[in-house]
C-alpha cells in the first residue's frame, strides 16, 4: 500500500528488516499514542499499514473527528502544514474499508483551501502552498492541483535555490522568524514535492537548473548543522538551535540521502534517528532510512 511519502516497497523493505538499523529504533513509534491527533493518525496509518493492523486503522480514521481542518479563512503556512499532515494520513487509509466515507466527508475542505489560496508574498509561503496543492491532487486525484503543485516545484527550482544552496528570498532577507529553521523549512517543502510526486509517476526529481536542486539546499544546511558559528544570515546560531530544527522539520533528510547519499551525514542521522514529522515525510527513518537494493549488474563472460 502506497502511501504520500511511500511507496508499498519501502514498507516491504521495512518489515524484511525490522531487526536491522534504522527500523529496529524506528518501529517502536508506532506504538507510540500521541497526545497531538495529527501525530497520532499518522503513526496509527503507518501501523495500520506495516503490520496490517486493523484497529489501528480506525484510531487513524477517529482521529480526523479531532482535527480542525475547516479552521480559519486564512490558509497560511501553518495552515499548509496541517493540511498537508492530513493528507499524508488520508493517503494511508485509500484502501481501508471506510475510504469512500472518509474521502466524501474531507475533500470539499481540502479543495476549499486549495481555491482560497492568493498569491503569497512570502517564497516559503509559496512552497508549502504548491505542496499542498499538489498532494491535494495526488489524493483526490484533482490533476490541475497536481499540476499546479508540480509548477510552484519548478519555479522554486528556478529562482529560489541558489547555487550555492541558500534559498534566495527566504533566508536572505530580514525576518523575525529564524532563518536557519526557513532554510529546512524550504528544503523540506521542496524534498517532499518531489518525492510525494514520483510515487504518482511525476518525476520532479530529476528536475533541475543547470544542476541546482533541493540536494543542493539540503547539502547546504547540512553543512551548517554542523558549523553554526559560520551562519551568515543571522547571529548566534548554537548547536542546539540547529538541533532542535532539525528534531522538528528535518525528517527529508533520510528521503535525500536515499536517493542521494550526502557526505558526512552519518552524525546528524545518528544524533536525529528516527526521525519524524507528520507534515514532512512522516516517520522517515522507517520508509526511507534504508538504503535501496543495488541493482545487479550483469556482464558477458
Amino acid at each position: 500500500m502506497n502511501g504520500l511519502f511511500h511507496r508499498a516497497e519501502h514498507l516491504a523493505s521495512a518489515r524484511d528488516n525490522r531487526e536491522r538499523e534504522p527500523v529496529a529504533s524506528a518501529l517502536p513509534l508506532l506504538d507510540k499514542r500521541d497526545e497531538d491527533p495529527l501525530k497520532a493518525a499518522h503513526l496509527a496509518a503507518l501501523r495500520y499499514q506495516m503490520l496490517a493492523d486493523g484497529p489501528a486503522a480506525e484510531t487513524a480514521l477517529e482521529q480526523f473527528g479531532k482535527a480542525e481542518l475547516a479552521a480559519g479563512e486564512i490558509v497560511d503556512r501553518a495552515r499548509c502544514k496541517s493540511l498537508l499532515g492530513w493528507l499524508s494520513v488520508a493517503a494511508m487509509l485509500r484502501k481501508h474499508a471506510n475510504w469512500q466515507a472518509l474521502q466524501a466527508e474531507i475533500m470539499p475542505t481540502f479543495v476549499a483551501a486549495v481555491s482560497a489560496m492568493r498569491d503569497a508574498c512570502d517564497p516559503l509561503d509559496e512552497l508549502w502552498q504548491g505542496a499542498t496543492q499538489l498532494a491535494t491532487g495526488i489524493v483526490f486525484e484533482h490533476e490541475s492541483y497536481t499540476q499546479m503543485g508540480a509548477g510552484a516545484y519548478r519555479k522554486g527550482i528556478d529562482h529560489v535555490i541558489h547555487p550555492e544552496g541558500f534559498l534566495k528570498g527566504i533566508v536572505d532577507v530580514e525576518s523575525i522568524e529564524p532563518t536557519y529553521a526557513r532554510q529546512v523549512s524550504g528544503a523540506c517543502a521542496l524534498v517532499i514535492m518531489a518525492e510525494m510526486a514520483t510515487h504518482t509517476g511525476l518525476d520532479l526529481w530529476s528536475y533541475d537548473n543547470r544542476g541546482v536542486s533541493p540536494v543542493t539546499a539540503t547539502t547546504y544546511l547540512l553543512y551548517y548543522y554542523y558549523y553554526p558559528e559560520h551562519w551568515r544570515w543571522s547571529d548566534g546560531l548554537s548547536p542546539e538551535d540547529t538541533a532542535a530544527v532539525v528534531a522538528s522539520e528535518g525528517a527529508f533528510i533520510e528521503m535525500v540521502n536515499r536517493r542521494h547519499p550526502l557526505r558526512g551525514v552519518e552524525q546528524l542521522l545518528a544524533e536525529m534517528r528516527p526521525m519524524f514529522c507528520a507534515s514532512g515525510g512522516g516517520l522517515t527513518t522507517l520508509t526511507h532510512g534504508l538504503a535501496p537494493p543495488k541493482k545487479r549488474r550483469w556482464r558477458l563472460l
